[in-house]
């Protein structure tokens, strides 16, 4: 029999030794919904499309009961009920995504053209404007105890052949929330999140938006309009997106102890450009001094994406560390090793990295990476 002190214990294991059922974020950060979920919603969709809204409304309830993680039919929901002109209980329906998911749920519910009519009706717009406030300010609070990685979301687009090609690895920005073994959403960017830094105080994440590839035949290949952006942490506020000038053969960053983040490009030529980046432009900088230590550290990107981190993350205060590993079929991923406790892999099917993924090779073809830039000074 255990004891009312061992299952305060339990209760307060870190990390948690399975996820939270009521916690924020999926158990999983490529969430599969059970096929029976899935047949529901493409039911009710189908009937969504025939008008037949009420009809199309109960199977999304069914749906989002059998499977409250599972997303799309929540939104659905909302629609069922914009497309009937029943406005309140849309935004009723609304809300309830944008506080079960407020990443990416906040971007579905603003973007949807089924609920576009919310944001035009003064008293419906404030309700969805408040949610997003309570909403960021509790995904905030639960962010900031969390472990950050690049995982993807689904497998990475195969690109073949030469000339310019758009790169789509399916990579977003997760918080492993060790307290509650679950997993928080941190970016909605469509996909193109190939690496990050975070500042050393822990309030900021810079990370670099995919563009394309340029592939040349007998040529190595190239990087072409990456951009950069900033997340606060503090409010969740996303800085805008400031493209690098030029193709890139690699680029290295890293958080600086002013405050911005560093950047040296090497481009087609091999010829150095430096930046400071502080969350709002990009300025070019002569000289940049490098001052590594064990929470700043570089990050480098190159056409063959970034390579497994060669360090242990260690969490103090929940007790685990964390590092890179590539399994017998290539596959990356992140190894937790509690104290005490048996290791583990953060459930993340399609790959993850401390600060980004390499490509597959099936994706892109391998590309040598240039030896660290030099030192400047």
């Amino acid at each position: 029999m255990i004891g009312v002190a061992s299952v305060c214990l339990l209760l307060a294991a870190c990390p948690a030794p399975e996820p939270d059922a009521h916690g924020l974020g999926p158990a999983q950060v490529a969430h599969l919904p059970p096929q029976a979920a899935m047949d529901l919603n493409r039911e009710g969709k189908v009937l969504y499309h025939e008008g037949r809204f009420a009809e199309a409304r109960t199977k999304y309830q069914l749906a989002t009961k059998l499977d409250p993680d599972f997303l799309a039919p929540w939104l659905n929901l909302a629609c069922t009920f914009a497309r009937e002109d029943r406005f309140a209980e849309a935004t009723e329906q609304a809300v309830a995504l944008i506080r079960r998911a407020y990443i990416p749920g906040a971007r579905e519910v603003m973007e949807a053209a089924d609920l576009g009519a919310l944001q035009i009706r003064p008293q419906e717009l404030a309700k969805l404007k408040s949610a997003l406030t309570q909403a960021s300010i509790e995904w905030s609070k639960a962010a900031q105890g969390g472990f950050f990685f690049v995982a993807r979301t689904h497998p990475p687009v195969k690109l073949e052949g030469q000339g310019i090609l758009v790169l789509g690895m399916n990579q977003e920005i997760y918080a492993w929330l060790p307290r509650s073994s679950r997993y928080l959403p941190i970016t909605a960017e469509d996909g193109r999140v190939l690496a990050f830094v975070q500042s050393p105080d822990g309030r900021r994440i810079v990370f670099v938006r995919a563009g394309r590839v340029v592939r040349s035949p007998g040529q190595p290949d190239l990087l072409r309009g990456l951009g950069m952006r900033q997340l606060d942490l503090a409010s969740m506020a996303l800085g805008p997106v400031v493209e690098l000038p030029g193709d890139v053969r690699q680029m290295t960053l890293w958080s600086s102890g002013g405050g911005s983040v560093e950047i040296e490009t090497a481009g087609p030529e091999g010829t150095l450009s430096k930046f400071a980046f502080d969350g709002q432009k990009l300025d070019p900088v002569r000289a940049i001094h490098r001052r590594f230590s064990a929470n700043v550290h570089p990050v480098i990107l190159t056409s063959a994406g970034v390579a497994p981190a060669g360090r242990v993350v260690s969490d103090a205060a929940c007790g685990f560390s964390a590092r890179d590993e590539i399994d017998g079929n290539g596959q990356p991923g992140i190894r937790i090793s509690p104290r005490p406790g048996r290791d583990f892999l953060l459930d993340a099917r399609y790959g993850a990295g401390l600060d980004g993924l390499p490509f597959p090779s099936s994706a892109l073809s391998p590309s040598k990476a240039l030896s660290p830039a030099r030192k400047t000074r």
